[in-house]
């Protein structure tokens, strides 16, 4: 322990104690001038007598203290109480030399506490000031290593608690506390919990507290929970160091259990365990007990802080509360950053994207600023709404406003643009990120992956591992779905593989649904089907409903049959399995048993749901559904269609009229076409933008094949790129052409 802690007061030790015993005396003298020369005019600032001879007698009285009675009522300690800056101190210090108080262990141990302070002192001086000490107590020792616990100075610290050991003084209680603070691990917090035990306060609760809270923020509850076990008296700060610790290592359960056996002991709890049993309780999920903590709050007549205020919004909005959580918020004068966050952050996690940005439109009207969490909030919103205007503000907001863009802010902006088809920004994003975690890399391997990418999403997947960084579960998805998209089976087969030999990590239904989709697209739906029949884990709609897209591709009318019966048993009121085994066979020519589907969905009253269709401009969002007359440039929109219509039929485009499922003429069929929401969100992207602008639309459901070969025909004839997110993936139009390839 000495030897390790001796390195580092090597390092740093400049300012150690025999150093400073080597410069007593040129600040001795130094100082002794200074008083000489400016000493009355401070004394004078500071209400001491003004009179010459009072002076003189002061001085007199102060020169030669014999006795500890004469040197307690010492001018130069009232000085020093009322002391407000180094300079004075320095007078007062340079008196105190010559009057030969300074060789005084209280009062030198009142002038080292002094510089120690964190306000006005200058710990270096605290140093030189404590080599001039023939025998320094404890307590001066313990001034200084508090000073460095509360500057952030940790190996100074503990080399200067090496000092305390080598001049033969011994640590007291309040010594051990503040040097668990600075433990840089577990071998430097053992190595003190073996000295509490051997000087003689292992049992202190004061110092078994710090103890508990130093195992903890190393991360080793199991040692946390020894020392809290043991303890024979146990104090409320012992209960709250260990609920606070469970709470924020995420164990939520735990901390309530232990909540829970506090109570039943009948200790009293203090308002900083209610704060983290309600911090615990928005974790569980756990409505009563925050109730309980409520309750038990009124009476005892225990005010809430803003803090709990939060926290109890916090967990109305985690249970489904959130208008309960929204009446307290509304309630709160000005509010706070803290409530303003969490308010936001339940809006985007309960899916109410358009009431996160308008709560922050509110914030910003009444002067909060946001920070780095308001914004990752925010920039979710606008990945899931596909507003990149928006989210390319919030981007401009954080520069502008100087927000730091730590890794959740960072990974939130990389799969933002990810997402709204922006992969250049992502990946700019991706490297000015100093800091880079597992989702950071995953955002942006997903993000090439829906946008078709498949290669540049192996390329980052493959720089990840080079960075020394393990993949997870949701990687693996990113990569095989990448495979997928682009057509790279014997790459995704070989990453498949990898999971489970390489990472250890084992393939859940979501992997094999990816492989599943990987075979059907690529046409081997042989394989696709013996992978579902092998899987160890019985298939889901998302595996199945893979195999029966690419039936639906491929026309494979016997393994769709199969595949639907599977589907419908899991779920018989999912309209996707009706409408694309309905288009199978109206693909294939067999216009009655498409219509027998029909018959038998509307019979089962399923309904699909409407195709909706979101275009961005100027930072508004524009929605349209099939047929839509409701938007009040409804005439312009319609005769742009009208004419889009024209120009892409000369260039070549023909409807695909087998894909309606309502009985109708031809004519009637085109007519319906032509008013999917996809088309209504395209013709107002041309007439509200300029020429060569691109045209962003979100939709909600899987594009259907007629929209598809229309978009790339108004992407040739109009020369725009358009980019269409539907549910599965981005298709980036321009030319004329496809980034899916027509896979889809």
């Amino acid at each position: 322990m000495v030897g390790r802690w001796r390195r580092w007061s090597e390092v740093g030790n400049a300012g150690g104690w025999r150093a400073a015993a080597t410069a007593k005396v040129v600040v001795g003298e130094r100082n002794g001038r200074q008083w000489g020369k400016h000493g009355w005019s401070i004394m004078a600032t500071l209400s001491l007598p003004s009179s010459p001879p009072a002076r003189e007698k002061l001085l007199h009285r102060s020169s030669s203290p014999t006795n500890k009675l004469e040197y307690q009522n010492d001018p130069s300690l009232l000085l020093l109480q009322r002391c407000t800056s180094m300079a004075e101190l320095k007078q007062i210090h340079g008196h105190m030399i010559r009057s030969g108080l300074v060789t005084h262990p209280l009062p030198a141990s009142r002038l080292v506490a002094f510089c120690s302070s964190d306000d006005i002192g200058e710990l270096d001086y605290a140093r030189l000031v404590f080599g001039q000490i023939p025998k320094p107590t404890t307590y001066t020792f313990n001034s200084i290593i508090r000073a460095y616990t509360n500057q952030d100075s940790p190996h100074q610290a503990l080399s200067f608690y090496v000092d305390l050991i080598e001049l033969g003084l011994v640590p007291d209680k309040f010594t051990l506390p503040s040097l668990f603070k600075c433990s840089q691990g577990l071998d430097d917090g053992r190595q003190l919990h073996c000295h509490a035990i051997k000087f003689g306060f292992g049992s202190d609760p004061y110092v078994q507290n710090t103890m508990m809270n130093m195992y903890s923020t190393c991360g080793c509850l199991t040692s946390a929970f020894e020392v809290f076990d043991k303890m024979i008296n146990k104090t409320v700060v012992s209960w709250a160091t260990m609920i606070a610790a469970l709470t924020k290592c995420d164990r939520s359960s735990e901390a309530l259990g232990l909540y829970r056996r506090m109570r039943f002991e009948n200790v009293e709890p203090n308002d900083i365990t209610l704060l983290n049993v309600l911090t615990a309780c928005a974790s569980a999920r756990d409505l009563e007990t925050a109730t309980q903590v409520v309750k038990h709050m009124k009476e005892n007549g225990i005010r809430y802080s803003t803090m709990h205020s939060a926290a109890l919004m916090d967990v109305y909005c985690k249970c489904g509360k959130v208008p309960l959580a929204r009446k307290m918020f509304n309630d709160m004068p000005g509010g706070n950053l803290v409530c303003w966050n969490i308010m936001i952050k339940s809006y985007v996690e309960n899916s109410e994207y358009r009431d996160a940005l308008q709560l922050f439109r509110q914030m910003q009207l009444e002067g909060m600023k946001a920070d780095k969490v308001t914004l990752a909030s925010l920039v979710l919103a606008c990945t899931h709404l596909g507003t990149l205007e928006l989210g390319k503000w919030l981007h401009a907001y954080t520069k502008r406003e100087g927000i730091d863009v730590d890794v959740v802010l960072g990974t939130a902006l990389v799969d933002m643009y990810a997402k709204c088809g922006c992969v250049e920004n992502a990946v700019e994003i991706f490297h000015e990120m100093p800091h880079k975690n597992v989702m950071t890399w995953t955002a942006l391997i997903r993000g090439f992956a829906m946008c078709g990418h498949g290669e540049k999403a192996l390329q980052v997947f493959d720089e990840m591992r080079k960075s020394k960084v393990k993949p997870d579960s949701i990687t693996f998805v990113g990569v095989l779905t990448a495979c997928s998209h682009a057509g790279l089976v014997e790459e995704g087969r070989a990453h498949f593989g990898s999971m489970l030999s390489v990472y250890n990590i084992e393939p859940t239904v979501e992997h094999f649904g990816c492989m599943v989709d990987m075979f059907g697209r690529a046409g081997d739906l042989e394989k696709a089907v013996d992978l579902v029949r092998t899987m160890p884990m019985p298939p889901d709609n998302f595996v199945l409903g893979g195999l029966l897209a690419a039936c639906r591709i491929h026309n494979n009318v016997q393994i769709a049959e199969t595949t639907a019966r599977q589907l419908l048993e899991l779920d018989p009121d999912h309209a996707g399995t009706y409408v694309l085994l309905s288009n199978i066979y109206s693909s294939i020519g067999k216009r009655e048993e498409a219509e027998r589907v029909r018959s038998l969905m509307a019979e089962r009253k399923v309904s699909k749901p409407p195709g909706c269709s979101m275009v961005e401009i100027d930072g508004e969002i524009h929605e349209f559904f099939m047929g839509d007359e409701l938007h009040p440039r409804t005439a312009e929109i319609y005769e742009m269609v009208d004419n889009m219509m024209r120009r892409i039929g000369a260039a070549g485009y023909a409807a695909k009229s087998t894909k309606v499922m309502i009985e109708m003429e031809e004519e009637e069929k085109e007519k319906h076409l032509r008013r999917h929401s996809e088309k209504l969100a395209i013709a107002f992207g041309l007439i509200s933008t300029r020429p060569g602008d691109s045209i962003r639309v979100m939709k909600n459901l899987r594009i259907c094949t007629d929209c598809h070969a229309a978009a790339k025909l108004v992407s040739a004839v109009y020369q725009r790129e358009i980019v269409i997110r539907d549910r599965c993936r981005f298709h980036h139009f321009n030319g004329g052409s496809c980034s899916c390839n027509d896979f889809w």
